[in-house]
């Protein structure tokens, strides 16, 4: 028989250490609002991938405490083990772009969420190297510039952690970096439901919500519950450039602009002639032999998550 309290499982290294300040008022807001639980504070990513797997058996919802990164790494154990398991999200992270799109991006709403216990399935999307899946995720998935700033922004974090909060500066370094090392644009075909384009891009983000690196809007009109995948491509330009799109991203107003493309689809693949990573809510992933990418497939996999909003 399945544990009727929530298992939240907090990742005190969320927000680059700063999650687990909030531990304390996040107890005392679930004990206010009279809400059965179990924490357990995680030591590690592996950690929390063990927990999930053992937790799937024995809750019927966990609940995971951290960012986008926690809430990933969750989802895929959750669809790995096949468990019929409800999945709650409180975002202690740096970006919280999920817990955004799903309205639980603060605490009261998180803990207003796990109260009333309303749930509702959504999609996922799905990346697979050839017929292998590799990777589920909740968010979104990128190919270029986001990728990199990813890298730059984590190995800054490791070196000089006070420099890494500074978000929008660390990030600015890490495009300046990536230009200055030529690492964008980068060749792209894209093919999706009988169409295709093709040229220099500095980015592709495939999404199954709307918001990415930290609240901008990148595609106005995904959903997590319709089906469909969207797909943001910006092409080749200059710096100055790159920061004005990103600056219209912020409203969701740089559709407009001649640089870039937005597309929706149950399904993108996306190949180049240069060897590419993919990042996907927080994670650098490569190929299902841990090789670069040579190609790969995003898929919607409809109604493949209960989740507490």
């Amino acid at each position: 028989m399945r544990n009727e309290r929530l298992s939240i499982l907090f990742n005190p290294s969320a927000g680059m250490g700063k999650a687990l300040r909030k531990k304390g008022e996040l107890e005392e807001r679930l004990r206010q609002s009279g809400i059965p639980y179990d924490m357990t504070v995680t030591r590690s990513a592996e950690n929390l991938r063990a927990l999930t797997r053992q937790h799937a058996k024995r809750y019927g919802a966990i609940v995971g405490a951290g960012g986008d990164s926690t809430f990933h790494i969750i989802i895929n154990e959750i669809m790995a083990a096949g468990a019929d398991v409800n999945f709650g999200m409180i975002a202690v992270g740096s970006s919280n772009d999920i817990a955004k799109e799903f309205g639980v991006d603060s605490l009261e709403k998180a803990c207003l969420a796990l109260k009333n216990m309303r749930t509702k399935k959504i999609d996922l999307g799905g990346i697979y190297d050839g017929e292998e899946q590799v990777r589920c995720f909740l968010g979104q998935a990128n190919i270029g510039v986001g990728v990199f700033v990813n890298q730059y922004v984590s190995q800054l974090a490791q070196r000089r952690p006070k420099s890494a909060e500074r978000q929008t500066v660390a990030g600015i370094r890490g495009i300046i970096r990536a230009y200055r090392d030529k690492k964008i644009p980068l060749p792209l075909a894209v093919e999706f439901e009988a169409s295709r384009v093709e040229g220099e891009y500095m980015a592709a983000v495939v999404s199954n919500v709307r918001y990415w690196a930290t609240g901008k809007i990148i595609n106005p009109n995904a959903r997590p519950d319709d089906g469909k995948l969207d797909a943001c491509l910006i092409r080749k330009c200059s710096f100055l450039r790159l920061a004005r799109i990103s600056s219209l991203a912020n409203s969701g107003k740089h559709g407009k602009a001649n640089e870039v493309d937005i597309f929706q689809s149950r399904s993108f693949e996306i190949s180049s002639i240069t060897p590419f990573i993919i990042q996907t809510d927080g994670e650098i992933l490569r190929g299902s032999d841990h090789s670069l990418f040579r190609k790969a497939t995003f898929r919607i996999l409809p109604q493949a998550l209960n989740i507490i909003c």
